[in-house]
């Protein structure tokens, strides 16, 4: 086992033959880069206000091109888990995951198989409520979860179980946001990238060709939130999974461009640590004037 400064120096040369590869590949290398989209990001990374806070502040070691046909993504995901000391001085905890995705060619309604093999606390990807298993569905080791029973019925033909009990171990699958993605890997070495890029395309293979095209309203970003009731994940359907004025509890001051070489912990001043909320007409301090047009109500606020 290596400790210390040989770690380290066995984990750069690592890095580096990785980048090559696919630099030769005629992909594009980043050593870092922003977040992904909030939905990609919390699929394996639940950013919520509440239960496990976490804020992704950036991707290294980023690579991306096509593969079989579709434009493909590869990065080591990290952002930071908002807590507070014994003494209650705020505090960002270092969170990561291996990240893999592929761009879908069509759109495809949300749903997410966990994966047993994953322990649970090593995933932080957001859950979603759960869908009665067929009898032709995967095995024990694959929760099955999503928003459209018929969807998920539709899409678990013997062929796309078949490939799904292949996937190497650690491999939940996601598909949300125009994107199919798996995280947890151990590694991101070419070898850990190449089988998880070979599996996910092989399920969108083994998509059924009359369910590309579906959508449905109730996906992520559209009004619909999973939330953790006390039997399980349950839905909610007035707000996002994350707000998009959420402000990261003050985290979102760790730069994006700090990712390769991010703190294990970030400790916030009481005055970073406060979520600020943009003022709204409804709360705005001032006269509130009503008025009735064609029956329409009109509030405009007036400040003092």
């Amino acid at each position: 086992m290596l400790f210390g400064k040989r770690r380290r120096a066995a984990q750069a040369r690592e890095r580096q033959s990785t980048r090559e590869t696919f630099v030769a590949r005629g992909w594009r290398w980043e050593d870092a880069a922003p977040p992904p989209d909030m939905e990609i990001s919390e699929a394996a990374m639940r950013a919520r206000r509440g239960h496990r806070a976490i804020w992704p502040t950036g991707m290294s070691e980023v690579a991306s091109g096509t593969a079989h046909g579709y434009a493909a993504t590869a990065a080591r995901l990290v952002g930071y888990e908002f807590t507070t000391t014994n003494t209650g001085t705020p505090l960002g905890r270092r969170v990561e995951t291996n990240l893999v995705w592929l761009r879908l060619p069509q759109s495809l309604p949300e749903i997410r198989f966990g994966d047993a093999t994953l322990p649970d606390r090593a995933d932080a990807g957001v859950r979603l409520p759960p869908l009665d298993r067929s009898p032709a569905g995967p095995s024990e080791r694959w929760s099955v979860e999503g928003f459209i029973p018929d969807f998920a019925r539709d899409l678990l033909t013997p062929g796309f179980v078949a490939a799904l009990e292949t996937a190497p171990e650690r491999t939940p699958v996601v598909i949300r946001d125009g994107v199919i993605l798996t995280y947890g890997a151990e590694s991101l070495d070419v070898a850990a990238v190449d089988a998880r890029l070979d599996l996910l395309a092989t399920l969108l293979g083994r998509v059924p060709a009359d369910a590309w095209g579906r959508a449905d309203a109730l996906v992520a970003g559209t009004g619909v939130s999973p939330h953790m009731a006390s039997d399980g994940p349950a839905l909610r359907l007035d707000e996002r999974i994350v707000e998009r004025d959420w402000k990261g509890f003050g985290l979102q001051k760790v730069d994006w461009r700090e990712t390769p070489t991010a703190q294990t912990a970030v400790v916030l001043k009481h005055r970073e640590a406060m979520d600020v909320w943009p003022t709204t007409p409804d709360d705005a301090p001032g006269l509130s004037i009503d008025l009735q047009v064609g029956g329409i109500a009109i509030t405009r606020p007036k400040k003092r």
